[in-house]
C-alpha cells in the first residue's frame, strides 16, 4: 500500500543504506586497494545474504517483522545499499518456483543487459562530448 508511512520508511532506509554502502565500500577499498572491486563485491554479497534473511524472517514471522519494517529494510536500506540483493532474491524465488531455466535466463540476461547498458551509457557520453 502506498501511503506516507511506507514512503517515509523507504526514504529513511534508502538514505541509511546509501551511506552504509559508501562507508563499507570506502573502508574495504582503503584496506584492500583499488585493483579489484572488492567493496562492491562484498556489498553485493552481504546485501544478498541480508535480503535472504529478512525475506525469510518476514515470511515466517519469526521476529514479528511488520510489513512496514520489511519495506524499510528490503526496499529502503537494501535498495540504497545494493540493488543486487533484490536481483539475488528474484533468482532464488524463480528457482524455488521450479523455474530454473527462467532463473538462468533472467540472471544471464540481467548481467549481459546491465553490462551492455553501462557500456552504452559510457559510449553515448563519450560520443556527445566535443
Amino acid at each position: 500500500m502506498l501511503d506516507w508511512r511506507t514512503l517515509a520508511a523507504i526514504a529513511l532506509g534508502g538514505g541509511f543504506g546509501s551511506v552504509l554502502r559508501y562507508v563499507v565500500g570506502f573502508a574495504i577499498t582503503q584496506r584492500l586497494g583499488p585493483g579489484f572491486p572488492w567493496g562492491t563485491f562484498v556489498i553485493n554479497v552481504t546485501g544478498s545474504l541480508i535480503i535472504g534473511l529478512v525475506a525469510e524472517l518476514s515470511a515466517t514471522r519469526a521476529l514479528g517483522i511488520t510489513p512496514l519494517v520489511r519495506v524499510f529494510l528490503m526496499v529502503g536500506v537494501l535498495g540504497g545499499y545494493t540493488t543486487f540483493s533484490a536481483f539475488s532474491l528474484d533468482m532464488v524465488t524463480l528457482v524455488g518456483d521450479r523455474a530454473a531455466g527462467l532463473a538462468l535466463l533472467y540472471g544471464f540476461g540481467s548481467l549481459a543487459c546491465g553490462f551492455v547498458a553501462a557500456f552504452a551509457g559510457i559510449a553515448l557520453v563519450r560520443a556527445l562530448q566535443p
